[in-house]
C-alpha cells in the first residue's frame, strides 16, 4: 500500500540573541510596573544601557531585520520611561563611560538612547560633558567610537549631529590634536558614505566640517580626491534635491582648498576631470572663512625648529609609506649608513632617500613631500592614491635597496678583481636588520632531522587559536615554540619517503641588530574574499628577548581601521630620549604610555625593536655628508626659499570649459557594497 506523506515546510524564524531578548522582557515589565521607585527604575536603565553596548551585531540579514526589530522596540520603552530631566542626565552619563571606556569597544546599538534627547539640546549636551572634567584620553577614546560608529551604523538620526556638535565643543576647547587625528583616520570611509541617501544628512555636515577645518595641512583634503570620481558620478545620476546640494557644497570646498593647497596640479587635473560639468559657486573661497582648527593649537603649530622633527605629506593615501619612512629614519644606524654612502649616484633609490633623510635631519621645513621616494619605491601592484599594506612596502623598499647594493658591489669586485673574491660585505640592510634563522624539522617515525637555513630581515608573528591576551613577548616564545606536524600538515621524510608526524621548530642563529616584528593582524576570509583585521589588544612590552638577547622598543607603525584596504597609519617613535609621534605632516610630542593604550581599532601593526648590547650611533655631523650630498641638500634648501618667494597659484575657475578632455588617468571605481542599508562594514 502505498503511503502518501505529507510534506509540511517549515519557515524558520531567525533568532535573536539571547541577552536581547531578556532586555526586552525586563525594560516591559518596566513600563508595566508603575509602583516601582524612581530611583529603581533609573538602576534598571543604566544596566541596560550598559549591555545594549555590548551586544553582537548580526551579519545575516533574516538575523539583522529581527534584531533590529527588537531595538526599535526597546528605544520606544526608553523614550517612555526616561522622560524625566534626571534620569537622562544619567542615561547619558552611562552612556558616555561606555564610549570612553578603554577597556572594550561598545557597539553602536548603545547609541539609540541618543534619541531621548531633541537635536537642539545636543550643543548642550556636548558641554555638559566637556565641562565634566573629563581627560584627554576619555575624549579621544569616545570621539573615535562615534566616528566609527558614524561610518558604519545609520539606525540613530541623532548619532551625526552629535559627531558634529562633539567636534565643535572640542574645538572651542582647543582639543585640535584629537580632531586633527579623527580626520585623518575617518575622513575616507565617512566621504564614501555620502552616495548612501541614508548616511548622507548626517555623514555630509561632519564632512564638509572635517575637510574646511583642516586649513594647515592638505592631507586630509588630498585622501577623498581619490574618491572624489565615483562619488561625484553617484551624486549625479542621483537627481535628488539631497544629492544637488551637496555635490555643490563638496566642489566648492575643493575648488577653496586647491586655491588654499597649490603647487599640486597633476593631482589636481585629476580632481578637475571629476568634476567636469559642475560649476563652482562664485562665492566658493567663504567655505574656509571661519576659524580652523590650527589657529590656537599649541601642538600642531609645533615646526621643526621647536621639535627639531620634519613631517612628511601625504600625496592621497600614501601613509602607509610615510608610517614606514618615519621609522626607517629614526632607526639612527640605518640612517648613518644611507647617509655616509657614496654610491648614490649609481643607484637612484638610494639617492633619493639619501636626500630624503638628509632633508629631515638638516632642513627647517615642518614638512616634506617625499614623491621621488613614491615613485620609485611603490611595488608592483600599488596603485597611486589606494591605501596598501605598510608590512607590503616596508619590505619590498628594504628588499629593492639591499638587491641594488649587492648588485653594485658585485659590479665593483669584478672590476678590481677579475678573478673573482668570496669575501662578500653585508649591505646596509643586512647590517641593521639582517637576521638568520633555522629551521629545523624532525620525523617521529625514523627520528631523522632537515635544516633549512634563511635570512630575514623581519619576523612575521601570528597569533595563536586561543583566546584571550597577548603580549609581544609570547607572541615570540609562540612563533619559536615547537610545531607539531601532523594530520593535513604531516612532515614529507625523505628517508621514510612519505608523509609522517613530525615536528618543526625555528630558532635564530643570527641576532639582527635592529629587530622588525610584525603583527599579523590581518587574515583572509574566504567568505568576503578580502583581508580582514583581527582587532585583538596586544600589550606592549617595552622589552623582549630572543636567546637571552634582549631589545627594547624604539619604534611601530600602528593601523587604525578595520580592515586592510581602508583607515590610517601612523607611527610612534623614540629619539634620544623623547618619543614623537610622526602623522603624516603633523609631527607631536608623544610617551611611551600613549603608544602603549592604543586599543582596537587602532592596532600597533610593525614594531622596532634595537638590541641592547647594540647601541645607537650619534647622528651624523653635516660636515660628515659627501660634497655631492651637500650639493643636493643646499639646492633643495634653495629651492624651498625661492619657493616661498613665488606668488601663490590660484584656480581661475571662470575660465575652466566644462568640455576640456580630461587628463588619462582619471575615474574612479565602485566601494559601496549594496547587499546592505543599515550597517555599512
Amino acid at each position: 500500500m502505498a503511503v502518501k506523506h505529507k510534506v509540511v515546510e517549515c519557515v524558520k524564524q531567525p533568532q535573536v540573541d539571547p541577552c536581547l531578548s531578556m532586555l526586552l522582557r525586563v525594560l516591559q515589565s518596566l513600563h508595566e510596573n508603575h509602583n516601582l521607585h524612581e530611583e529603581d527604575c533609573l538602576n534598571v536603565c543604566e544596566r541596560i544601557v550598559t549591555h545594549l553596548g555590548r551586544l553582537s551585531i548580526p551579519t545575516v540579514p533574516e538575523e539583522y531585520v529581527a534584531f533590529m526589530a527588537v531595538i526599535r522596540r526597546i528605544q520606544e520603552i526608553l523614550m517612555e520611561e526616561c522622560r524625566s530631566n534626571d534620569m537622562i542626565v544619567a542615561t547619558l552619563k552611562t552612556f558616555y563611560s561606555a564610549i570612553s571606556s578603554p577597556d572594550y569597544t561598545p557597539q553602536p546599538t548603545i547609541s539609540i538612547v541618543l534619541q531621548l534627547l531633541n537635536v537642539e539640546t545636543l550643543p548642550e549636551a556636548v558641554k555638559f560633558i566637556l565641562q565634566s572634567g573629563c581627560k584627554e584620553q576619555s575624549l579621544e577614546i569616545a570621539m573615535k567610537t562615534l566616528c566609527n560608529w558614524l561610518s558604519k551604523w545609520t539606525s540613530t538620526p541623532n548619532l551625526g549631529p552629535l559627531v558634529f556638535h562633539f567636534m565643535e565643543g572640542l574645538a572651542a576647547e582647543q582639543h585640535i590634536d584629537i580632531l586633527i587625528e579623527v580626520t585623518l583616520t575617518y575622513i575616507e570611509r565617512l566621504f564614501n558614505l555620502l552616495v548612501l541617501k541614508d548616511s548622507r544628512n548626517s555623514v555630509g555636515p561632519v564632512v564638509l566640517y572635517m575637510l574646511s577645518s583642516m586649513q594647515h595641512d592638505p592631507s586630509a583634503f588630498h585622501k577623498v580626491i581619490p574618491l572624489a570620481p565615483t562619488v561625484f558620478h553617484c551624486l549625479r545620476d542621483e537627481q535628488s534635491e539631497s544629492s544637488r546640494a551637496y555635490l555643490e557644497s563638496i566642489i566648492n570646498i575643493f575648488v577653496a582648498l586647491m586655491n588654499h593647497f597649490p603647487d599640486h596640479d597633476v593631482l589636481y587635473e585629476k580632481l578637475w576631470c571629476a568634476i567636469n560639468s559642475v560649476s563652482p559657486n562664485v562665492n566658493y573661497g567663504q567655505q574656509l572663512n571661519h576659524n580652523f582648527w590650527l589657529t590656537k593649537s599649541p601642538l600642531t603649530s609645533l615646526t621643526q625648529s621647536t621639535l627639531g622633527k620634519v613631517g612628511l605629506k601625504n600625496l592621497g593615501n600614501t601613509c602607509y609609506m610615510n608610517s614606514v619612512l618615519q621609522a626607517l629614519f629614526m632607526t639612527r644606524m640605518f640612517r648613518n649608513d644611507i647617509l655616509a654612502t657614496t654610491l648614490r649616484e649609481l643607484m637612484p633609490l638610494f639617492g633619493k632617500l639619501q636626500v630624503l633623510f638628509a632633508l629631515l635631519q638638516y632642513s627647517r621645513r615642518p614638512s616634506l613631500s617625499p614623491n621621488d621616494i613614491l615613485t620609485l619605491a611603490r611595488p608592483p601592484g600599488f596603485q597611486r592614491g589606494h591605501q596598501h599594506d605598510s608590512s607590503e612596502f616596508l619590505g619590498y623598499l628594504l628588499d629593492t635597496l639591499h638587491e641594488q647594493e649587492k648588485s653594485m658591489c658585485a659590479a665593483r669586485i669584478d672590476d678590481d678583481d677579475p678573478a673573482g673574491s668570496n669575501s662578500e660585505s653585508p649591505t646596509i640592510v643586512q647590517r641593521s636588520f639582517g637576521g638568520r634563522a633555522v629551521t629545523i624539522s624532525r620525523c617521529k617515525t625514523c627520528d631523522t632531522q632537515s635544516a633549512r637555513a634563511d635570512s630575514f630581515r623581519e619576523l612575521q608573528l601570528s597569533f595563536p587559536n586561543s583566546l584571550g591576551n597577548h603580549s609581544v613577548q609570547t607572541l615570540l616564545d609562540y612563533y619559536l615554540q615547537p610545531e607539531k606536524l601532523c594530520g593535513d600538515n604531516q612532515y614529507h621524510c625523505d628517508y621514510c619517503r612519505g608523509l609522517t608526524d613530525g615536528e618543526r621548530v625555528t630558532r635564530v642563529e643570527q641576532l639582527p641588530a635592529r629587530l622588525v616584528l610584525t603583527l599579523k593582524h590581518f587574515h583572509y576570509d574566504p567568505l568576503s574574499q578580502r583581508r580582514t583585521k583581527l582587532l585583538q589588544h596586544v600589550t606592549l612590552d617595552s622589552h623582549v628577548h630572543i636567546e637571552n638577547t634582549a631589545y627594547e622598543l624604539y619604534a611601530a607603525v600602528v593601523h587604525v581601521g578595520s580592515n586592510l584596504d581602508s583607515g590610517h597609519y601612523y607611527t610612534y617613535a623614540r629619539g634620544s630620549e623623547d618619543w614623537y609621534k610622526f602623522n603624516d605632516c603633523i609631527v607631536t610630542p608623544a610617551t611611551a604610555e600613549e603608544l602603549c593604550t592604543v586599543r582596537p581599532p587602532e592596532t600597533p601593526y610593525i614594531l622596532f625593536y634595537s638590541r641592547l648590547d647594540c647601541s645607537d650611533p650619534e647622528p651624523l655631523p653635516r660636515s660628515s655628508l659627501s660634497q655631492s650630498l651637500e650639493s643636493s641638500l643646499k639646492l633643495e634648501l634653495e629651492l624651498e626659499v625661492d619657493r616661498r618667494k613665488r606668488p601663490i597659484k590660484t584656480y581661475d575657475v571662470r575660465y575652466r570649459r566644462n568640455d576640456e578632455p580630461p587628463p588619462p588617468g582619471c575615474g574612479g571605481s565602485s566601494f559601496i557594497d549594496s547587499s546592505s542599508n543599515r550597517y555599512v562594514c
